[in-house]
This record gives C-alpha cells, sequence and structure tokens, in this order.
C-alpha cells in the first residue's frame, strides 16, 4: 500500500477480463467460498483468486475484492484510500465504508460495530463475508459439511457448493488418498514432477541464477517402488531408527504426490531459497524447530509446491508448516 493522498480506484478485478466483469458484476448473483482454496464459485461458474478464503478466530475470512464481484458490485464500485487504509463500496444507491483495524462500519443509515475489524494479509484487505453481503441485501450461510460460505439473494435458492477443499497433506500420520493420482508427470533437470510444477520451478531456478546461486534437484516425483528402494538404503547404511526420522514410509512421501523436490545448494542458496520461494508458489516443508508438528528433521533441501496464493498466505501470516496452515486456517 503506497502513500498516496486521496481516494484512489483500485482496480480489484484485474484478474477479470473486461467482457466477464461487465457480465456477472450483475444484481441478485450467488456465490461460494471455501476455506484453504483459491478459488470461488460466482453464478455457478469458478473464477480464479490470487488470496484464498481462511478461517481465523472462529470466522471465515474472505478477500474484500473478490467479495465486493460477488455482491455484483463493479470495479467502479470500490474506491480504496491508502493512507487511511479505508474502503468504499457502493452498488445502487447503498453505499458502506470499512477500514482496516476499525471494528466500526460505516453506512447510509450511520455508524454500527462488528464483532472483528478487517485485516490486511500481503497487500489484500480481508474480513467476514456476512457484513457486507448483508449490508447489499443478501442472505449468508455456513454449510458445515462442505466448510462453504454461501451468498444469495433473497428469495433464490441457496448455491450448492462442491465437496469440502482437501488440501494434500502427506505426512507419518496421513498417507495419500487411496485414490491418488499424480496426473501428468514432467521433466526437469532430468527428474519428473507433476505437471503443475514445471513452470514455477523454472521460474525459481531462474530467479536463484539472477542472485548468483546455482541450484541442482537431487530428487522429484518417485514411485512407490523407488521410495520403498531409499528408505531401505537409508535403512542399511544408518540404522532403522535415523530412516523412520529422515525418510518417509511408502505411501507417506510427498515424492509420491510429484509435488515436492529436493534442491543441493550452498548454505546462502538454502537460506534465499526459504525467504524467497513462496513467491513461486513453494514451501520448504521441514523447517528447523517444527519437527514434532512436521514428523521429520530439519531439512533445508526440501521444498513443497502449494501454489502462489497458499504459500504467499503462509509467508505473511508466519504460518511456518503446513500442518498448520491446514489444520488451523483452512479447517482441516
Amino acid at each position: 500500500m503506497g502513500k498516496l493522498a486521496g481516494w484512489l480506484i483500485v482496480f480489484l478485478l484485474l484478474i477479470v477480463n473486461p467482457t466477464t466483469t461487465g457480465s456477472q458484476a450483475a444484481s441478485f448473483n450467488s456465490a461460494v467460498f471455501q476455506p484453504g482454496s483459491e478459488r470461488y464459485i460466482v453464478n455457478h461458474q469458478e473464477q480464479a483468486m490470487d488470496a484464498i478464503t481462511f478461517i481465523e478466530q472462529g470466522r471465515v475470512w474472505v478477500p474484500l475484492r473478490y467479495l465486493a464481484y460477488a455482491c455484483g458490485i463493479t470495479t467502479e464500485g470500490i474506491l480504496w484510500d491508502p493512507v487511511t487504509q479505508s474502503a468504499r463500496l457502493t452498488l445502487g444507491d447503498r453505499e458502506l465504508t470499512l477500514q482496516v483495524g476499525s471494528k466500526q462500519l460505516v453506512g447510509q443509515e450511520g455508524p454500527w460495530q462488528v464483532d472483528t475489524a478487517p485485516q490486511i494479509i500481503g497487500d489484500r484487505v480481508y474480513l467476514p463475508a456476512r457484513w457486507v453481503a448483508s449490508y447489499f441485501g443478501y442472505g449468508v450461510d455456513w454449510d458445515a459439511e462442505k466448510r462453504a460460505v454461501l451468498i444469495y439473494a433473497f428469495p433464490a435458492e441457496k448455491p450448492q457448493p462442491p465437496p469440502a477443499v482437501d488440501i494434500l497433506l502427506v505426512n507419518k500420520q496421513l498417507p495419500l488418498p487411496a485414490d491418488y493420482s499424480v496426473g501428468e508427470l514432467v521433466d526437469f533437470q532430468d527428474f519428473r514432477f507433476a505437471a503443475p510444477v514445471q513452470a514455477p520451478l523454472q521460474e525459481l531456478f531462474a530467479a536463484a541464477a539472477r542472485q548468483g546461486f546455482s541450484l541442482r534437484v537431487t530428487s522429484g516425483y518417485r514411485s512407490a517402488a523407488e521410495q520403498q528402494a531409499v528408505f531401505q538404503n537409508r535403512a542399511s547404511k544408518q540404522g532403522l531408527n535415523v530412516a523412520r526420522a529422515t525418510v518417509a514410509p511408502v505411501g507417506h512421501s510427498e515424492h509420491q504426490t510429484g509435488l515436492a523436490v529436493d534442491i543441493a545448494g550452498t548454505t546462502r542458496a538454502y537460506d534465499w531459497l526459504a525467504a524467497n520461494s513462496w513467491q513461486y508458489g513453494f514451501i520448504l516443508r521441514y523447517p528447523k524447530g517444527k519437527e514434532a508438528i512436521t514428523g521429520y528433521a530439519y531439512e533445508p533441501w526440501h521444498f513443497r509446491y502449494v501454489g502462489v496464493p497458499i504459500a504467499s498466505f503462509m509467508h505473511y501470516k508466519g504460518i511456518a508448516t503446513l500442518e498448520e496452515f491446514v489444520f488451523n486456517y483452512a479447517g482441516g
């Protein structure tokens, strides 16, 4: 948020092309937001976000710009003042003003108090959906089974959410789902990875090279047989106890997801990766001091791809492990 004076129009819907914005930002929308997801549904059409919905303080927090869009507010109806960190939303003849850090909202009928204040994470403003949606005439409900916030206009029926979001979490206690399929595998530095990892990994390595770091992949996707061989090799050389502390058993390895990468580099390179990999959608999977949570010893070389929205959220909130994110913020 730059120190610019006056009210500035923030183009909150830049990821949506003008045609889509114009056709979908209409009255009487319906919408679904689900914790842990960077996608949401408006009028039965799935849309991408560059942020995520999450749970905190017993509330579901939604990115303001996408909440406004879901309520039919167009780009022109959203104003942001970076000096006061206030947002003004306008839909038809109704106007609502809110401020980051303040539990007071101001509508045309005057101010009123809410139970928690809007917050900024990174460069995104978040707040519970009910305040804004209710003010602009929408009903808001929580579907506990599918972990979804439902936004709808009376007397229309509530939208039907998809199944609850299940972020892939694999550790000693949680195995790969029985029906898990890695999908298409692609090559990078002579190792295989799930297809979504290829471009972000290339970008990460290119960024490291620009900083003078030469990185090398030492492991990517492993089949069950390959994972078993790694475990047995470690056990034969260093003992079963060391193997159990440092290598996942078959069915519990992130390498079997195709989303994990082991990287060889210098100590300075590992420091750079730990500080910057989130920008490319990666997290340090087994950080120092979190062994009791992850179940594994510190591995500065092991990174897991989770996508930029989740990695960014974890970075800005100071969340060190995927376990903490899934169980404390995604409703897992």
